[in-house]
This record gives C-alpha cells, sequence and structure tokens, in this order.
C-alpha cells in the first residue's frame, strides 16, 4: 500500500526528530564519559551498549542512499505529472505583428472609356504605412485530447512505483540492520565459549607438556593437544575479528558511531 505525501513528509520529520534526540543523548553521554568508552564483550552486553534495534533500523534508512535515490526519482516524476497536466497549454499561440515602412506600388488599369491610341494605363502610387496585427489561435491536435489523461496516470504510476520500491528497499535494509545486529549478537556470546575453551586447552597443554617432560604420554599424543590448543586459539581470533567487522558494519550501514573500544581483558 503506498503511502499519501503528506504521510511521507510527516514520518520523516518524525524521524528526523527522533534521530536528533537520539543524537543528543549520545552526545551528552559522551561528554559525561569521554569521547569514547571501553567496551569488554567478556563481561559487557554490546545490547546495552547500542541503541534499541528499531532505532538502529530509521538510522539506516534515514541516512541509505538507496532510499534518498527513490525519493529523488518520486519527486522527479511528480514534476513530470506536472509537465503532462499543463501540456494543454502549449496548443494555445499569440502572435503579435508591427510593421513599418514606405511602400511603392505598380498598378495596371483597363481604362472603362475606350482610347484607341491608349487603351491600357500603368500608374504609381507611394505610401508610408504602419501595420500591426494581434492574433489569438488554438492548435489542438485530436490525440492531446485523447491521450491526455491516460499520460497524467502513466505519470502517477511511476510515482507509486518509486514509492513501492522504496518500501523494498526498506524492508531489505531492515533485513540487512537485523542479520548484522544478531551476528553481532551471536559472535559476542562465541567470544565468551571461545574464551574458556582457550583458558581449558592453555591448561590442558601445561599439564600435557610436564607429562611428556617426564614421559608419561607420547609424542603424537603432545602433538594432538598442541593441535587441538592451536585450532582453538585461531578459532578464537576469528571470532573476535567477526565481531569487530559487524560492530564496523553496523555503525557503516545505520550511520552511527557507537564509540567503543573493544578490549579483552
Amino acid at each position: 500500500m503506498i503511502k499519501s505525501t503528506s504521510g511521507n513528509i510527516f514520518n520523516d520529520l518524525w524521524l528526523f526528530l527522533l534521530l536528533t534526540i537520539f543524537s543528543l543523548n549520545v552526545s551528552a553521554q559522551n561528554s559525561n564519559k569521554g569521547k569514547e568508552q571501553e567496551f569488554n564483550p567478556l563481561t559487557d552486553d554490546i545490547t546495552e551498549r547500542l541503541p534499541a534495534l528499531s532505532v538502529l533500523i530509521d538510522s539506516a534508512a534515514f541516512n541509505s542512499p538507496d532510499m534518498l535515490y527513490e525519493d529523488l526519482k518520486a519527486d522527479y516524476y511528480r514534476y513530470e505529472q506536472l509537465s503532462a497536466a499543463r501540456e494543454w497549454l502549449d496548443m494555445l499561440r499569440w502572435s503579435v505583428d508591427l510593421n513599418f515602412g514606405k511602400w511603392d506600388y505598380w498598378d495596371w488599369q483597363e481604362l472603362q472609356i475606350s482610347d484607341p491610341n491608349n487603351p491600357n494605363k500603368f500608374y504609381n502610387s507611394q505610401s508610408w504605412r504602419g501595420n500591426y496585427a494581434v492574433g489569438f489561435y488554438i492548435r489542438m491536435p485530436l490525440v492531446t485530447l485523447i491521450d491526455r489523461r491516460n499520460r497524467i496516470n502513466k505519470q502517477k504510476k511511476w510515482i507509486e512505483l518509486s514509492l513501492t520500491q522504496k518500501e523494498i528497499n526498506r524492508r531489505f535494509l531492515a533485513d540487512r540492520v537485523i542479520n548484522i545486529y544478531n551476528d553481532l549478537v551471536n559472535f559476542q556470546s562465541q567470544i565468551k565459549i571461545y574464551n574458556d575453551y582457550q583458558a581449558f586447552t592453555l591448561t590442558q597443554m601445561q599439564m600435557a607438556q610436564n607429562e611428556f617432560l617426564n614421559g608419561e604420554i607420547t609424542t603424537a599424543e603432545y602433538a594432538r593437544l598442541k593441535e587441538i590448543q592451536t585450532r582453538g586459539a585461531i578459532d578464537y581470533i576469528k571470532v573476535i575479528t567477526e565481531f569487530q567487522k559487524n560492530y564496523d558494519a553496523l555503525e557503516v550501514i545505520t550511520g552511527m558511531h557507537f564509540n567503543l573500544i573493544t578490549i579483552i581483558r
């Protein structure tokens, strides 16, 4: 369902006011706590440090170039609709002519009285004249009358298409924001899990090293345990990287700066 133009303007103004209030709140918090705040994924909750998901979605829509592009297209087609509605004015014509000058005329006249010696006569006349003329006329092709309403309706449909595409873009954008947000939360949970696993494998490796030096386990068993510990360390680094990547992606797509420094103690 396509919203009216006045409704879109009201929604945009409300969204702008909401984002302005949020920005002021963030600025106030930053002024009290410094430009950046420390965030530890092992002890802090990322959902408590970020705005609500609905605010993130609205901010992404407000800062989206795709949404702006469809708004500009809709405005363009509104102008085209006005042009189609006013096209009938092109059939009206005004004409103004103004002439002034001297005219010479050579006229031939047949005499009414027969003259055997000179039956025909040429004579010259001169005059100074000023002429002007003002005219108005209408040139209206039949196709213009028949197809005018159709052309206007076509421009209206283009406007509806742009607004529909804007809604499609908004829903696609909301889906991306939700996915990035959920991935961010998910990777924070994985960081906690891999951190515990990393601590366990490190303890296990210390015990295995002592057992290996005392000859209690073979080299193959020691290498197997070392491989497990190494894989766990690599996976731990991966989830930290994925967490930071999704954090950066959420900032880009929403146009916000959360000002969090990710640290792991």
